[in-house]
């Protein structure tokens, strides 16, 4: 996969596809056919190779009238190859381009968003967190936002971002303009890669000598009230509870594979902890009373886990 800069768009292409991004109207769109390296060096497109990419995270806005950026896989590593064949990735690297026109200095928007130094702090962060976190994950053929259990109840015909559990989705809402078009059937959903913030990991091992077994940990970070812990406690009226973590010991042993999740949370009650002592004493906000009337949501985030 490689990532272009042509005159007035960015292009991803593959050998079968391309991605294509207008940097004046802002639209985004498909082509079904390959595009040549001689179809774009030619005058129509004077494309410049920027580098190659492993896939597309999605799109941000910093400030209200500031710039889109565009987010890409810049590189990778590969942290466990299932039994079965599907790879897992982690992202080591990401790389930023600004999806508006840049060569336009008349634009007002794009002048004073250069010179925006809260914006570009921001997408240096943005870029410093995939980067030092080493903690988003990937796979292009496995559903990583699902227990083995859920996903069995799942249809594999059905794309994957279709199939992904939301509240493992991370680059759900990054990927919005893309998901709105696939909805549509406008665009190929192969573009919509589900990403995970969490730990990922294997080791293999052979029982009697004989039984070639491998274990793997995924552990996968709800995307709601992740907040740091000291400043994000409790729950909220859509039930979600704070830094939750849902975590599964895959094992394989030969034709028989077993699946064991765990989930960890928050107390689900209204409560803080004020202050950034330590150990600062915890705070009921609420009354237990008021949670009554979300025990129907309780129930529906717990049992759509298992």
């Amino acid at each position: 996969m490689k990532l272009y800069k042509a005159n007035d768009s960015w292009i991803v292409t593959t050998e079968e596809n391309s991605l294509w991004f207008n940097r004046r109207s802002l639209s985004i769109y498909t082509k079904s056919e390959p595009i040549t390296d001689k179809f774009l060096s030619s005058s129509a497109w004077d494309a410049t190779l920027i580098n190659d990419i492993y896939g597309y995270i999605g799109q941000v806005k910093i400030v209200k009238d500031g710039l889109d950026w565009l987010i890409f896989i810049k590189s990778r590593q590969l942290v466990c190859e299932m039994s079965d064949g599907h790879e897992i990735y982690r992202i080591t690297e990401i790389l930023i381009q600004p999806f508006d026109n840049f060569d336009e200095e008349s634009d007002g928007k794009i002048s004073s968003s250069i010179n925006n130094k809260y914006e570009l702090k921001c997408i240096e962060e943005f870029r410093l967190w995939y980067q030092e976190t080493q903690c988003f994950y990937y796979s292009s053929t496995y559903d990583l936002t699902n227990s083995m259990q859920r996903s069995f109840n799942h249809d594999n015909n059905i794309p994957l971002w279709k199939r992904a559990d939301e509240k493992f989705f991370w680059n759900r809402q990054m990927l919005s303009k893309l998901i709105d078009q696939a909805e549509k059937e406008r665009l190929d959903s192969q573009w919509i890669q589900p990403i995970i913030m969490g730990y990922i990991d294997e080791c293999h091992f052979q029982v009697d000598q004989q039984t070639d077994v491998q274990l793997i940990i995924i552990s996968r970070r709800n995307c709601h009230r992740a907040g740091v812990r000291m400043h994000c406690r409790g729950i909220d009226d859509d039930g979600n509870v704070a830094n939750y973590v849902e975590t599964e010991q895959i094992l394989w042993a030969g034709n028989n594979i077993m699946s064991f999740t765990m989930i960890r949370g928050s107390v689900p009650i209204y409560w803080s902890q004020p202050g950034i002592k330590y150990r600062p004493p915890p705070k009921i906000d609420r009354k237990l009373s008021s949670l009554c009337h979300r025990n129907d949501i309780l129930k529906q985030n717990f049992s759509s886990q298992y």
